[in-house]
């Protein structure tokens, strides 16, 4: 009878076999072996990611467009810093349905959430006089280069187990190569601030956790200050807005910036923003402000 480890090498590198179906077998190797941080992965892989945060080779930039109703959809060009925010995009669905995505011959798009869907057609309105719903447009390369990750993960624990002795013969694992792989720490989700580690539960292992959106944070306060200073801000809302910027200024400043300032100040200005100073700085606030409060 097969061992269930060097089979499970063997369809990694076996392109005939799908990643759906090489991810159920590896969900079968997982759950034998009793690894519940690689059977929630596996399992994320082959349903989707619905809550929480995606794995780093799931975060891909795609292309703003506009979609024109005669010339179909066309470039969107918005301010760079902006712009750099509406482009990264978390990919959640399963690998099955990517699977399906990454047959497509004319390019993949996404919608955006409704309150930033408005916002970008209110700022085309006004640039522009015209509305047109805004999309963000992703090649077919980019989905297959996800889902080749997913393959080589896969395969790289399998490997690792290979290394150990972990064979799995007659379709079971022994209580030894439970032991042994459960020693060891499988990250293989490689979220923001993380990274991929196969190690023992004792050794040292370092990781660099980057709270929040550091870049979306200079980017809001440079744009309050300069709106301020160039007294775009109406008086009635400015003084508010001023003592938002200071705590923000603050919090940048701090060698531990405390994210939780940052974000209940995020929502203040975001409901300033709104229900007072409105416009064109409200559309261009609204990316860093989405970022900070996520």
């Amino acid at each position: 009878m097969p061992a269930l480890v060097p089979e499970l090498v063997n369809a990694a590198i076996d392109a005939s076999v799908s990643p759906g179906d090489l991810l159920r077998r590896a969900l079968v190797v997982a759950r034998r072996l009793a690894v519940p941080e690689l059977v929630d992965w596996i399992s994320s892989e082959l349903n989707g990611y619905y809550s929480g945060e995606v794995p780093d080779y799931r975060r891909v930039q795609g292309q703003l467009m506009a979609e024109n109703p005669i010339h179909g959809p066309i470039p969107f060009f918005a301010p760079p810093d902006m712009a750099e925010l509406l482009s990264d995009f978390e990919v959640r669905q399963s690998v099955p349905e990517l699977m399906q995505l990454a047959q497509s011959t004319t390019g993949i798009y996404s919608h955006f959430p409704a309150n930033i869907e408005h916002t970008l057609m209110q700022m085309m309105r006004e640039a522009n006089g015209v509305t047109m719903r805004p999309a963000l447009r992703f090649s077919t390369v980019q989905v297959q280069g996800v889902i080749e990750k997913v393959r080589s993960r896969v395969l790289e624990w399998a490997l690792d187990l290979e290394a150990k002795g972990v064979l799995g013969e007659g379709m079971t694992f022994t209580q030894q190569e439970k032991q042994t792989v459960q020693q060891q720490h499988y990250h293989f989700g490689d979220v923001s601030g993380s990274q991929i580690q196969i190690g023992s539960n004792s050794s040292n292992q370092t990781q660099t956790q980057t709270g929040g959106d550091i870049a979306a944070l200079s980017a809001l306060i440079e744009l309050l200050r300069d709106a301020i200073q160039q007294g775009r801000i109406g008086a009635e809302v400015r003084d508010e807005l001023q003592a938002e910027l200071a705590t923000l200024q603050a919090q940048a400043a701090s060698p531990k910036p405390k994210w939780a300032i940052i974000k209940a100040t995020a929502g203040s200005i975001k409901a300033v923003l709104e229900n007072g100073a409105g416009g064109v700085l409200a559309a261009q606030a609204l990316p860093y402000l989405t970022a900070l409060l996520c």
